[in-house]
């Protein structure tokens, strides 16, 4: 068995290189994706987005407002126009995201002990660089705003561990449960990565079986190994699993050491989730191989079953909040583990044992599509041929 397996391996391998579609899914598209998304998201967050100030005010203290939103690292203030209309006109052309305003006498109204308000704009037809400079603006004018009642409570005699005690008694301690480093490169990246790095592993495992049934080969191949289904399985699969297990390893040296994700948890337990993920989703190829009436229809379901992936993972929206047979349904695809898998060990360093059931989930899924299509996929193999040449 194992000469024969062996001898498919190597028939395999040479298609690899004489066969432009299977190259090019194979080795060019993983190693341009990694480029791609890493050069996209190479500042994991966003930075310098331009704000307009509306000074009507111009005292020392709104000076110093301006040059404290300047200096926070999200807002860049790159035009001080002198009315509301032009700001206006600026976010409308989309030369800005936010407008913040500080109306007349506002210096002198703080100095006299008054409440005063500054006015925040800002453009909520794009959701993500209008909510970071909303929440760079609180951030700043909050800080400014502790100065100024921390320094009035000094100047009564308070101390200045009582001012600060009496400004914020109650301290907040939040945890980000997807993102919590808020940092998009390291959360976008992992998703992104790691899903099309599973599409070219199911295209390229459909493309290799689907392209011997399409032209006639199936018969073929098992006179080569005198009716072995498994030698053919398996001498099919073996160069691809070991190359994308290559190509995982590069995806990871690329997020971890070329662009510093934090890995918290235990990289032999990654590295074991990488090669199931590989496994499984070479398991649900030849699932739609098996089931699939053409070679087309089987790319297609294939193609489809990982773009759909990417919902059901809940790095766009969180499972948990999922009607209860969407969550049921999630359970069904790899990435889904494997996501949840990768977050745990080197984002939010959560212990192995925590992660056990992710790796379960990977092992159950890498043996199930491959046994409820095998007898299907015998059958295919023996008479050699799908039922339409498409």
């Amino acid at each position: 068995m194992m000469k024969l397996l062996l001898k498919i391996a190597k028939r395999e391998i040479a298609l690899l290189f004489s066969t432009k579609t299977t190259f090019v899914f194979a080795i060019v598209l993983p190693f341009v994706s990694m480029f791609f998304f890493n050069t996209l998201l190479s500042n994991g967050v966003a930075r310098n987005l331009p704000i307009t100030v509306v000074d009507l005010d111009h005292s020392s203290i709104s000076r110093n407002i301006i040059s404290q939103l300047n200096a926070t690292p999200e807002l860049e203030v790159t035009h001080l126009p002198v009315n509301q209309l032009e700001s206006e006109e600026l976010i409308r052309l989309g030369k800005i995201y936010g407008i913040v305003t500080i109306p007349k006498n506002f210096g002198l109204e703080i100095k006299k002990g008054m409440q005063v308000t500054i006015l925040n704009q800002y453009n909520s037809n794009v959701l993500l660089p209008s909510g970071l400079e909303h929440k760079a603006f609180s951030k700043v004018i909050g800080t400014i705003s502790a100065g100024i009642a921390i320094e009035k409570q000094i100047k009564k005699g308070v101390s200045v561990k009582n001012a600060k005690i009496n400004f914020q008694p109650i301290l907040t301690n939040n945890h980000v449960l997807s993102n919590p480093y808020t940092n998009y490169s390291y959360y976008l990246n992992s998703g992104f990565l790691t899903m099309f790095f599973q599409l070219f592993v199911i295209l390229t495992t459909i493309y290799s079986f689907g392209s011997d049934l399409k032209y006639s080969k199936g018969a073929k191949l098992v006179k080569i190994t005198n009716g072995n289904i498994i030698s053919i399985i398996l001498g099919k699969l073996l160069p691809y699993t070991l190359w994308f297990l290559l190509v995982g390893v590069v995806l990871f040296i690329s997020m971890f050491v070329l662009q510093d994700f934090p890995m918290r948890g235990n990289k032999l337990t990654l590295f074991v989730g990488l090669l199931l993920l590989i496994l499984a989703n070479q398991s649900f190829a030849l699932l739609f191989v098996s089931i699939s009436r053409s070679f087309r229809e089987a790319l297609t379901v294939g193609s489809g079953f990982t773009a759909v992936s990417l919902s059901f993972s809940g790095i766009t929206f969180p499972i948990f909040g999922m009607p209860i047979p969407m969550q049921w349904l999630s359970e069904l695809f790899p990435f889904t583990h494997f996501f949840e898998l990768f977050l745990d060990q080197t984002q939010r360093g959560i212990p192995l044992f925590y992660s056990y059931k992710s790796v379960v989930m990977l092992v159950v899924l890498t043996l199930f599509p491959v046994t409820i299509g095998w007898l299907k996929l015998d059958k295919l193999f023996r008479k050699g041929v799908y039922l339409h040449r498409i």
